[in-house]
């Protein structure tokens, strides 16, 4: 068994169901990507979670973020507004683009865990509820950027993906 095939079974993931996008200017991208591709309708909205961590440090977070499905895929479109994230250093060290790969797991708690035991330190972390969506989310990104080339996003959220 291959190091990814070993990795893939410890980590037992879903497929995945969201392919982020940094951008400096969500309005300008959501233009871009429904006059050019087609895509939408997009959510958009700001994005203020309760409790978020940055490295297991309490910190304050503040996003402009937009989604729209593309069958069973979101993209997500994220523009930071305030205070330290992973979305800002991408933005600094690489310009616009992918940033990470999203999945929805039935047991956030249970994936949490086999992403330490597997070695993977998460950097992000935010429990809250959104409004835009009248539901609740836990999400943590790990830094997976050695081993994938891209940070990994598990997330459950209280609401429907189609929503």
């Amino acid at each position: 068994m291959s190091a990814v095939e070993e990795l893939k079974a410890r980590l037992q993931l879903p497929p995945v169901t969201q392919i982020g996008f940094v951008v400096w200017d969500v309005d300008k991208a959501v233009e871009y990507y429904s006059s050019m591709l087609g895509m939408g309708p997009w959510t958009v909205y700001e994005f203020v979670p309760d409790q978020y961590w940055l490295w297991g440090e309490p910190s304050h977070l503040k996003l402009k973020m937009a989604k729209a499905m593309s069958g069973y895929i979101e993209f997500e479109l994220i523009q930071p507004l305030e205070g330290k994230s992973l979305h800002q250093e991408f933005l600094e060290n690489h310009g616009e683009g992918v940033q990470h790969l999203g999945f929805n797991v039935p047991d956030y708690d249970d994936t949490f865990d086999r992403f330490v035991k597997a070695g993977f330190e998460p950097a992000m972390r935010a429990e809250t509820y959104v409004e835009t969506y009248k539901g609740h989310l836990k999400a943590c990104y790990f830094d997976t950027r050695r081993v994938t080339g891209i940070a990994f996003e598990i997330m459950w959220r209280s609401w429907s993906q189609d929503s």
